[in-house]
């Protein structure tokens, strides 16, 4: 497998590359996810947290929008989230955003 850092200098479409990150949460805070992420389609914690930290950056950030991050959408998408989930996720955030925006 060629590492994306590798293909994006050849390819049309670069890839996002990502980067482990740790950090340490209480066990409560680990079955409140596991409990939430099961609820909402989610395969595994890992993609709710990263859920909840872009919707902190959307929230605090101006220039930045979930709804235009197609290649965290379309990850969701991949982990069988479903596409109602994914809209009312982005809905609840995104109430500044025009509807044109939203990535369907």
């Amino acid at each position: 497998m060629i590492h994306p850092r590798i293909k994006n200098r050849f390819s049309d479409h670069p890839q996002k590359v990502s980067r482990p990150v740790s950090i340490r949460l209480t066990e409560d805070m680990i079955r409140m996810l596991q409990t939430t992420s099961k609820d909402l389609g989610f395969k595994r914690i890992q993609g709710l947290i990263r859920l909840y930290v872009r919707q902190g950056l959307d929230r605090d950030n101006d220039e930045y929008t979930l709804a235009h991050d197609e290649v965290f959408i379309e990850s969701l998408r991949k982990k069988g989230v479903s596409q109602k989930i994914i809209e009312e996720a982005i809905a609840d955030i995104s109430s500044e955003c025009p509807n044109d925006t939203i990535i369907k």
